[in-house]
Protein backbone atom coordinates (compact mmCIF):
# COMPACT_ATOMS: atom_id res chain seq x y z
CA UNK A 1 0.00 0.00 0.00
CA UNK A 2 1.32 3.16 -1.48
CA UNK A 3 0.72 7.12 0.48
CA UNK A 4 2.30 10.16 -0.97
CA UNK A 5 2.84 12.79 1.39
CA UNK A 6 -0.99 11.93 3.67
CA UNK A 7 -1.69 14.52 6.27
CA UNK A 8 -3.70 15.25 8.98
CA UNK A 9 -7.40 14.73 7.92
CA UNK A 10 -9.88 17.86 8.24
CA UNK A 11 -12.17 17.47 10.91
CA UNK A 12 -16.19 17.74 10.10
CA UNK A 13 -19.10 16.73 12.17
CA UNK A 14 -22.53 16.18 10.74
CA UNK A 15 -25.28 15.23 13.31
CA UNK A 16 -28.57 14.13 12.50
CA UNK A 17 -31.71 12.81 14.58
CA UNK A 18 -34.06 10.18 14.01
CA UNK A 19 -35.17 6.46 13.13
CA UNK A 20 -33.41 4.24 10.28
CA UNK A 21 -30.07 4.21 8.95
CA UNK A 22 -27.83 7.34 8.81
CA UNK A 23 -27.47 8.91 5.27
CA UNK A 24 -25.04 10.90 3.81
CA UNK A 25 -24.48 12.93 0.74
CA UNK A 26 -21.14 13.86 -1.16
CA UNK A 27 -21.03 16.34 -3.84
CA UNK A 28 -17.80 16.80 -4.98
CA UNK A 29 -16.77 19.86 -6.67
CA UNK A 30 -13.71 22.01 -7.95
CA UNK A 31 -12.58 24.90 -9.36
CA UNK A 32 -11.04 24.76 -12.85
CA UNK A 33 -9.79 26.70 -15.60
CA UNK A 34 -12.17 27.31 -18.73
CA UNK A 35 -10.40 26.14 -21.89
CA UNK A 36 -12.63 28.87 -23.77
CA UNK A 37 -12.54 32.09 -21.49
CA UNK A 38 -9.36 31.04 -19.59
CA UNK A 39 -11.54 31.76 -16.20
CA UNK A 40 -11.86 29.83 -13.15
CA UNK A 41 -15.22 28.27 -12.96
CA UNK A 42 -16.39 26.01 -10.49
CA UNK A 43 -17.34 22.43 -11.84
CA UNK A 44 -19.08 19.20 -10.41
CA UNK A 45 -16.58 16.52 -10.51
CA UNK A 46 -18.29 13.39 -12.36
CA UNK A 47 -16.69 9.41 -11.91
CA UNK A 48 -14.83 10.10 -8.59
CA UNK A 49 -14.96 7.40 -6.08
CA UNK A 50 -15.56 8.46 -2.65
CA UNK A 51 -15.32 6.13 0.59
CA UNK A 52 -16.87 6.08 3.58
CA UNK A 53 -14.22 4.72 5.94
CA UNK A 54 -14.79 3.34 9.37
CA UNK A 55 -11.13 4.37 10.38
CA UNK A 56 -8.72 7.12 9.88
CA UNK A 57 -6.69 6.18 7.16
CA UNK A 58 -4.10 8.86 7.72
CA UNK A 59 -3.80 7.65 11.63
CA UNK A 60 -2.73 4.04 10.31
CA UNK A 61 0.13 5.45 7.89
CA UNK A 62 1.18 7.94 10.55
CA UNK A 63 1.88 5.20 12.75
CA UNK A 64 3.48 2.87 10.49
CA UNK A 65 5.43 5.98 9.65
CA UNK A 66 7.25 6.26 13.14
CA UNK A 67 7.40 2.06 12.82
CA UNK A 68 9.43 2.30 9.91
CA UNK A 69 13.08 0.80 10.16
CA UNK A 70 14.41 3.61 8.37
CA UNK A 71 12.78 7.35 7.80
CA UNK A 72 11.05 8.12 4.84
CA UNK A 73 13.37 9.69 1.83
CA UNK A 74 12.78 13.47 0.21
CA UNK A 75 13.13 15.11 -2.42
CA UNK A 76 16.32 17.17 -2.64
CA UNK A 77 15.26 20.78 -3.04
CA UNK A 78 17.51 20.97 -6.41
CA UNK A 79 14.89 18.61 -7.86
CA UNK A 80 11.82 20.50 -6.60
CA UNK A 81 13.17 23.46 -8.32
CA UNK A 82 13.64 21.41 -10.64
CA UNK A 83 9.90 20.23 -10.98
CA UNK A 84 8.49 23.87 -10.49
CA UNK A 85 10.45 24.85 -13.17
CA UNK A 86 8.81 21.86 -15.58
CA UNK A 87 5.45 22.91 -14.01
CA UNK A 88 5.94 26.49 -15.20
CA UNK A 89 7.12 25.49 -18.60
CA UNK A 90 4.03 22.97 -19.02
CA UNK A 91 1.72 26.12 -18.03
CA UNK A 92 3.08 28.12 -20.64
CA UNK A 93 2.84 25.60 -23.20
CA UNK A 94 -0.89 24.41 -22.77
CA UNK A 95 -1.78 28.53 -22.51
CA UNK A 96 0.11 28.84 -25.93
CA UNK A 97 -2.12 25.98 -27.27
CA UNK A 98 -5.14 27.21 -26.28
CA UNK A 99 -4.63 30.17 -28.04
CA UNK A 100 -3.24 28.61 -31.10
CA UNK A 101 -6.56 26.09 -31.16
CA UNK A 102 -9.06 29.07 -30.56
CA UNK A 103 -7.20 30.79 -33.47
CA UNK A 104 -7.35 27.50 -35.91
CA UNK A 105 -11.20 27.41 -35.39
CA UNK A 106 -11.43 31.13 -36.07
CA UNK A 107 -9.67 30.44 -39.53
CA UNK A 108 -11.74 27.44 -39.77
CA UNK A 109 -15.04 29.77 -39.61
CA UNK A 110 -14.32 31.99 -41.65
CA UNK A 111 -13.47 29.29 -44.15
CA UNK A 112 -16.77 27.76 -44.01
CA UNK A 113 -18.46 30.95 -44.58
CA UNK A 114 -16.59 31.99 -47.41
CA UNK A 115 -18.14 28.59 -48.75
CA UNK A 116 -21.32 30.38 -49.02
CA UNK A 117 -20.25 33.16 -51.12
CA UNK A 118 -19.61 34.03 -54.66
CA UNK A 119 -16.04 35.42 -54.85
CA UNK A 120 -17.31 38.76 -56.21
CA UNK A 121 -19.53 39.35 -53.39
CA UNK A 122 -18.37 42.08 -51.16
CA UNK A 123 -18.67 39.41 -48.00
CA UNK A 124 -16.48 37.39 -49.93
CA UNK A 125 -14.07 39.73 -49.93
CA UNK A 126 -14.85 40.92 -46.58
CA UNK A 127 -14.45 37.54 -44.91
CA UNK A 128 -11.12 37.01 -46.99
CA UNK A 129 -9.38 40.02 -45.66
CA UNK A 130 -9.94 38.56 -42.46
CA UNK A 131 -8.70 35.73 -43.52
CA UNK A 132 -5.53 36.87 -44.56
CA UNK A 133 -5.09 38.96 -41.07
CA UNK A 134 -6.54 36.07 -38.89
CA UNK A 135 -4.03 33.40 -40.67
CA UNK A 136 -0.76 36.20 -39.70
CA UNK A 137 -2.20 35.82 -35.68
CA UNK A 138 -2.38 31.65 -36.00
CA UNK A 139 0.75 31.26 -37.46
CA UNK A 140 2.28 33.23 -34.57
CA UNK A 141 0.31 31.12 -32.36
CA UNK A 142 1.50 28.30 -33.51
CA UNK A 143 5.58 29.15 -33.48
CA UNK A 144 4.92 29.95 -29.99
CA UNK A 145 3.11 26.89 -29.61
CA UNK A 146 5.76 25.04 -30.81
CA UNK A 147 8.53 26.70 -28.96
CA UNK A 148 6.58 26.83 -25.57
CA UNK A 149 6.67 22.89 -25.73
CA UNK A 150 10.18 22.70 -27.20
CA UNK A 151 11.04 24.14 -23.79
CA UNK A 152 8.64 22.17 -21.64
CA UNK A 153 10.14 18.96 -23.24
CA UNK A 154 13.64 19.59 -23.05
CA UNK A 155 13.16 20.56 -19.19
CA UNK A 156 11.58 17.59 -19.03
CA UNK A 157 13.46 15.25 -20.41
CA UNK A 158 16.95 17.08 -18.53
CA UNK A 159 14.99 16.00 -15.27
CA UNK A 160 13.53 12.78 -15.81
CA UNK A 161 16.38 10.65 -15.01
CA UNK A 162 17.13 12.28 -11.81
CA UNK A 163 13.18 12.98 -10.57
CA UNK A 164 12.99 9.10 -11.22
CA UNK A 165 15.18 7.94 -9.75
CA UNK A 166 14.02 10.05 -6.55
CA UNK A 167 10.93 8.46 -7.00
CA UNK A 168 11.68 5.19 -6.70
CA UNK A 169 13.42 5.33 -3.81
CA UNK A 170 10.46 6.60 -2.29
CA UNK A 171 8.36 4.13 -3.73
CA UNK A 172 10.22 1.66 -2.75
CA UNK A 173 10.27 2.61 1.35
CA UNK A 174 7.01 3.16 0.91
CA UNK A 175 6.34 -0.51 -0.38
CA UNK A 176 8.93 -1.58 2.88
CA UNK A 177 6.71 0.94 5.89
CA UNK A 178 3.37 -0.02 4.94
CA UNK A 179 3.31 -3.57 3.97
CA UNK A 180 1.17 -4.10 6.74
CA UNK A 181 -1.38 -1.46 5.84
CA UNK A 182 -3.62 -4.29 4.78
CA UNK A 183 -3.36 -6.42 7.61
CA UNK A 184 -4.31 -3.46 10.07
CA UNK A 185 -7.43 -2.11 8.39
CA UNK A 186 -8.11 -5.71 7.99
CA UNK A 187 -8.11 -6.12 11.97
CA UNK A 188 -10.03 -2.62 12.40
CA UNK A 189 -12.69 -3.52 10.56
CA UNK A 190 -13.32 -7.16 12.52
CA UNK A 191 -12.84 -5.22 15.50
CA UNK A 192 -15.48 -2.58 15.12
CA UNK A 193 -17.44 -4.74 12.74
CA UNK A 194 -17.74 -2.11 10.29
CA UNK A 195 -17.11 -1.85 6.44
CA UNK A 196 -15.90 0.04 3.71
CA UNK A 197 -18.41 1.92 1.76
CA UNK A 198 -17.40 3.31 -1.53
CA UNK A 199 -19.72 5.15 -4.28
CA UNK A 200 -18.43 6.62 -7.76
CA UNK A 201 -19.86 10.34 -7.83
CA UNK A 202 -23.08 10.70 -11.00
CA UNK A 203 -22.88 13.61 -13.35
CA UNK A 204 -23.55 15.97 -10.82
CA UNK A 205 -20.82 15.43 -8.36
CA UNK A 206 -22.90 13.65 -6.23
CA UNK A 207 -22.25 10.32 -4.24
CA UNK A 208 -24.65 8.66 -1.52
CA UNK A 209 -24.08 6.59 1.11
CA UNK A 210 -26.31 4.82 4.01
CA UNK A 211 -24.30 3.29 7.01
CA UNK A 212 -24.78 2.22 10.71
CA UNK A 213 -24.59 5.31 13.20
CA UNK A 214 -21.06 6.05 14.09
CA UNK A 215 -17.66 7.88 13.18
CA UNK A 216 -16.63 7.58 9.84
CA UNK A 217 -13.70 9.60 7.51
CA UNK A 218 -14.64 10.24 4.14
CA UNK A 219 -11.88 9.62 1.69
CA UNK A 220 -11.43 11.01 -1.98
CA UNK A 221 -8.50 11.64 -4.38
CA UNK A 222 -9.12 14.36 -7.61
CA UNK A 223 -6.03 14.74 -9.78
CA UNK A 224 -4.86 18.43 -10.94
CA UNK A 225 -2.38 19.04 -13.65
CA UNK A 226 0.66 18.84 -11.23
CA UNK A 227 -0.81 18.18 -7.67
CA UNK A 228 -3.66 16.18 -6.42
CA UNK A 229 -6.67 16.93 -3.61
CA UNK A 230 -6.84 14.53 -1.33
CA UNK A 231 -9.99 14.78 1.17
CA UNK A 232 -9.62 12.43 4.42
CA UNK A 233 -13.08 14.49 6.41
CA UNK A 234 -13.78 12.83 9.76
CA UNK A 235 -17.54 12.74 9.92
CA UNK A 236 -20.09 11.82 12.86
CA UNK A 237 -22.98 10.08 10.94
CA UNK A 238 -26.60 9.68 13.13
CA UNK A 239 -30.06 8.02 12.04
CA UNK A 240 -32.30 11.61 10.46
CA UNK A 241 -32.85 13.30 7.46
CA UNK A 242 -29.43 12.82 4.73
CA UNK A 243 -27.05 15.36 5.81
CA UNK A 244 -25.12 16.81 3.04
CA UNK A 245 -20.69 16.68 3.08
CA UNK A 246 -19.17 19.18 0.16
CA UNK A 247 -16.04 18.13 -0.87
CA UNK A 248 -13.94 21.19 -2.30
CA UNK A 249 -10.74 22.72 -2.56
CA UNK A 250 -11.44 24.40 0.66
CA UNK A 251 -11.89 21.76 2.62
CA UNK A 252 -9.12 19.19 0.61
CA UNK A 253 -5.25 19.11 1.27
CA UNK A 254 -3.52 20.35 -2.10
CA UNK A 255 -0.90 17.78 -2.49
CA UNK A 256 2.32 18.26 -5.30
CA UNK A 257 2.82 15.17 -7.10
CA UNK A 258 6.11 14.62 -8.61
Amino acid sequence: MKRSLLSTAAFLTLAVAACGPAELTVNVEVELMDPETGEQITRAIEDLEVQLLPFDRDAIFDSLTQAASRPEPQFPAELIAMRDSIQVAQEEWRTAESEWLARRERLEQITREMARYNQAEPRYRELFLQFGQQESAYLAAERRKDTAFARFDALQQAAFTDLEEARVQIENWEDEAFASYGEVVAARLRASRGEILADTTDATGRADFQASPGEYWVYARYRLTSAELYWNVRVNLERGEPFELRLTPENALRREVF
